[in-house]
């Protein structure tokens, strides 16, 4: 949408040139005049606004000359002669990357022509920026089918939340999927089953107060950028399936993961049992990092089935299906998440997510 302020005169800004990448001082004085009198000595401000209309940055040009007819904004002749950046955590972040922070925006120039007290023009443009910021979801993946009724749902994003301007923020919404529809539908249409505003981490323990899921049902979650209201971005719509209570297998150990996904264990009286298949003929060393949910490593005491205790940072392993025990309470741990990694020593990883009540 263009603001086109008419004057009396000869001289008038037709265009603003710019792009939200590559946004540097000398582009904001891109800006296409139309001279139809002589020639004439001119100079332009330009004015970089947030949503909520607050100047990011201010750049003055030198004097520069005034062809008849059209000036184009990059004809070379226009030299910056001051540019001034605000100290918010948007400008710093333009001034550092030459890049705007996903949002909508508005630019403004002023040209002026020397010795004429009187502005010749004015002219403002609406800038939208969202090409530079991914918005992933990560875990559960699409389509999978998970176990657990309170799953760590897990998203990833580019730009720091404290680029945000003020009412902009993340949101989760998961909702039901009804017969014959798509997700996209659902998540539309449909009245949410869990909403969480204002999201501050990149991981969600669906809440225990939040509508029970279902087993046997579909879901369908999105990560959203909302802002004055709108949504301005937004995640591909991906489906999870709460698994029947009749498929679970009832076992003692659980096996670990080649890589992590919503799914976690409760470590019930602070134990966990886990199993770990070796495929090798050859018997061979598995180490075993235990962190928190601040990926800080933490002590661990990991004991085989038969109740030998074995070192806690190397276990010798079998050829075949090996059992541990690990105790989060020997160590006392804090309430929490945990990851298990273990590694062979073919250096491949394995990985078990654990909750700590």
């Amino acid at each position: 949408m263009f603001v086109h302020a008419s004057v009396k005169g000869q001289v008038s800004i037709i265009s603003i040139a710019v792009q939200p990448f590559n946004l540097t001082p000398e582009a904001l004085l891109n800006v296409n005049v139309m001279n139809s009198g002589e020639e004439k000595q001119a100079r332009i401000i330009t004015q970089l606004f947030s949503s909520n209309n607050s100047v990011l940055v201010t750049v003055r040009s030198g004097v520069f000359k005034l062809n008849k007819g059209l000036n184009s904004g990059n004809s070379g002749n226009r030299k910056v002669e001051t540019s001034e950046f605000n100290s918010s955590t948007q400008a710093n972040y333009l001034k550092t990357t030459h890049n705007l922070a996903s949002g909508r925006y508005k630019v403004c120039s002023t040209l002026s022509i020397e010795n004429d007290p009187e502005k010749a023009d004015d002219f403002c443009e609406e800038l939208e920026a969202d090409f530079n910021q991914y918005l992933y979801l990560v875990n559960p993946f699409d389509k999978d089918t998970i176990d657990s009724k309170n799953p760590i749902l897990s998203w990833t994003h580019s730009e720091p939340i404290s680029l945000f301007n003020q009412g902009e923020f993340y949101r989760m919404v998961v909702a039901e999927i009804k017969k014959d529809q798509t997700a996209e539908e659902a998540l539309i249409v449909n009245s949410p089953v869990m909403v969480k505003n204002y999201l501050s981490e990149h991981q969600l323990l669906y809440p225990f107060d939040a509508k029970e899921l279902k087993e046997g049902t579909k879901y369908a979650w999105q990560v959203q950028k909302s802002g004055d209201g709108v949504v301005i971005n937004k995640t591909e719509a991906w489906t999870f399936v709460i698994r029947q209570a009749g498929e679970l297998k009832s076992v003692k150990y659980v096996g670990l993961k080649n890589q992590l996904d919503g799914s976690y264990y409760i470590a019930t009286e602070g134990l966990i049992y886990f199993k770990f298949s070796e495929e090798y003929k050859t018997p061979g060393d598995l180490k075993f990092i235990l962190t928190n949910d601040k990926s800080q490593a933490v002590e661990v005491e990991i004991k085989r089935d038969e109740g030998k205790n074995e070192n806690p940072t190397t276990t010798l392993k079998n050829t075949g299906t090996n059992l541990y025990e690990l105790n989060l309470n020997s160590k006392k741990n804090k309430s929490g998440f945990y990851t298990l990694q273990a590694r062979n020593e073919k250096n491949e990883s394995f990985y078990l997510k654990i909750f700590l009540p």
